[in-house]
């Protein structure tokens, strides 16, 4: 009783981004060519934004980077910190509602049953009472959202400490407006609260990216 005691109160130490990928996260063999423990030393470019990510003075960054290089797996990365280090209310942005549904089923899911630590938190579809479904899973502490940029009814819902948005340059305003000032709306009444973009630039002078990444401080 004293040992269960023990482990239950002991405080989880707060890591960095890059140390939990490290330490807890695990790459699945349906998103990757090398399966098994994470490293971010074979994607050097990373660890800088993964960096940032959990640098408390860093509200919002920008990352316009080549494709297929780090963008899906930081954002994975950062939905499975928050799930473990700092359980905190989550959505991720895709460009459609088809996209989420895809990278739901495609890249969450299986980092969940592939990563143990985020097993242990996320119960599964088939659980009775689970809260888990392809668009919202939750987890104590929180939830993990995923919509599309193209449903303007996902986008005003409830509020949000960290909004991922994946793919920028392939959303389209809607009737509501910019899909990605209206998601950076639900964070507003939480002072620590995080916004992530990442895309690859596509057309220069219209790329929504590359305006973001221009406004930035412009790091390498």
């Amino acid at each position: 009783l004293f040992e269960t005691r023990r482990k239950t109160l002991k405080p989880r130490p707060r890591l960095s981004l890059v140390e939990w990928a490290d330490t807890y996260r695990f790459l699945s063999p349906e998103s990757s060519s090398q399966p098994g423990r994470f490293n971010s030393a074979m994607v050097s470019a990373a660890i800088g934004p993964m960096m940032a990510v959990t640098d408390p003075t860093i509200k919002k960054i920008s990352i316009m980077c080549c494709t297929q290089l780090m963008k899906t797996e930081i954002i994975n990365n950062i939905v499975g910190y928050f799930v473990h280090q700092d359980p905190s209310p989550i959505i991720v942005m895709q460009p459609t509602v088809s996209l989420a549904k895809t990278w739901s089923k495609d890249r969450l899911s299986p980092m969940i049953r592939d990563t143990p630590v985020l097993t242990e938190l996320i119960k599964t579809k088939k659980s009775r009472d689970s809260g888990n479904t392809l668009q919202h899973k939750s987890f104590p502490g929180g939830h993990i959202t995923v919509i599309g940029s193209n449903s303007p009814s996902e986008l005003a819902s409830r509020p949000v400490r960290i909004t991922l948005r994946d793919e920028i340059d392939k959303y389209e305003d809607n009737a509501e407006g910019d899909p990605s000032a209206l998601i950076q709306e639900r964070a507003a009444t939480f002072w620590n609260a995080l916004d992530v973009g990442v895309c690859s630039p596509t057309i220069k002078g219209r790329s929504r990216i590359e305006r973001e990444y221009l406004s930035s401080d412009r790091r390498e």
